[in-house]
């Protein structure tokens, strides 16, 4: 009976005011051009400008000939951005994930909190917070602590978190270099990266583990002669993920070197991945789609990806860039 009165009460109100249900959206196509506005004579006002008006539009020129308009560059996102996923290399487990670190902090606090964990140490700046001693559930475990650290991920707004585990029967005072159990540290990673995947982002920031954090990633493609990528990784976790960058981003890894630091790749035309160069090459009379992808150890933590054709193909600098910012898009 309430609700018969509600929807009595709502429709009432809709005959009385004259509201009709019509779909607006397209309204815009029948707008017709109008003469500006004109004050009478006397009366001037600053507030009637158009507020979309283009600059130098009166005085602007039609250019001679014809050109073609360029296509726009492909949105480049690796498909897996956006999920929460654990990535490993050798002994090293991290989970990566979307947003910045001042952004991840408050989420990692609620996980701890959730769980029950003691905090003994938290390091915003550092992204680090450490748990106390805990007694796991089997009691044939010993005690355990956790270490979790937040770092900005190579992609820009990713972050990455490493977790650490020691337990009380081999501690010294100070944290081990690698966990005491791998299975534990396993657990733990699981763990919060399914309370992470099933959680809402949180609204809050900390602006304290915002302030040490490179809001621009670890990845950055260099406008040089020819241009290049400079990634801010080690070699070893640099070449891994160059080569998985590569197979996503549609090119085929015919061979590699690792002591060159070099991958020959080709296009892989089949695949739907590859679309973005068949469109590149549309207007171009260019026969390439094999290339050469160098990495070059600058420093122990700075690699720089350059990428040439292989013999006898031909070179283009908008297909080195096009190539350059799809690998660049996938590189995690």
């Amino acid at each position: 009976m309430l609700m018969s009165r509600v929807w009595f009460v709502v429709l009432t109100v809709m005959l009385v005011s004259g509201c009709t249900w019509r779909d607006r959206a397209n309204d815009y196509r029948q707008a017709q051009l109008t003469k500006p506005l004109v004050l009478p004579p006397g009366i001037e006002s600053t507030a009637l400008h158009d507020s979309y008006r283009v600059p130098g539009i009166e005085s602007h020129t039609v250019l001679p000939g014809k050109f073609a308009v360029p296509q726009p560059d492909p949105l480049i996102k690796d498909v897996e951005q956006g999920v929460v996923r654990i990535q490993k290399m050798g002994e090293d487990r991290w989970i990566l994930l979307d947003g910045s670190p001042g952004q991840i902090w408050p989420r990692l606090r609620g996980f701890l909190n959730l769980g029950g964990f003691p905090v003994a140490r938290t390091d915003a700046v550092n992204g680090i917070i450490e748990t106390g001693w805990v007694q796991p559930r089997s009691e044939d475990l010993p005690r355990e602590r956790f270490r979790f650290r937040i770092e900005q991920g190579v992609q820009r707004g990713t972050s990455e978190i490493y977790v650490l585990q020691s337990v009380v029967d081999n501690d010294q005072g100070h944290w081990p270099r690698g966990s005491f159990s791998e299975q534990r540290e396993q657990d733990m990673t699981m763990a919060l990266a399914q309370y992470l995947a099933d959680s809402e982002a949180a609204s809050s920031v900390s602006m304290l583990a915002e302030r040490n954090a490179e809001t621009g990633g670890k990845i950055f493609l260099e406008q040089g002669e020819p241009p290049y990528i400079r990634l801010l990784l080690p070699f070893d976790r640099a070449w891994a993920s160059l080569e998985n960058a590569l197979n996503k981003a549609g090119f085929v890894v015919d061979d590699r070197d690792r002591s060159q630091g070099r991958y020959w790749v080709t296009i892989d035309g089949e695949s739907d991945k590859a679309l973005w160069f068949r469109r590149l090459l549309k207007d171009k009379e260019l026969d390439v789609d094999a290339f050469i992808v160098q990495m070059i150890e600058v420093g122990s933590n700075e690699m720089q990806i350059r990428v040439v054709p292989q013999e006898g193909e031909q070179s283009d600098a908008d297909v080195i860039d096009r190539v350059l910012k799809q690998i660049k898009g996938f590189i995690s």
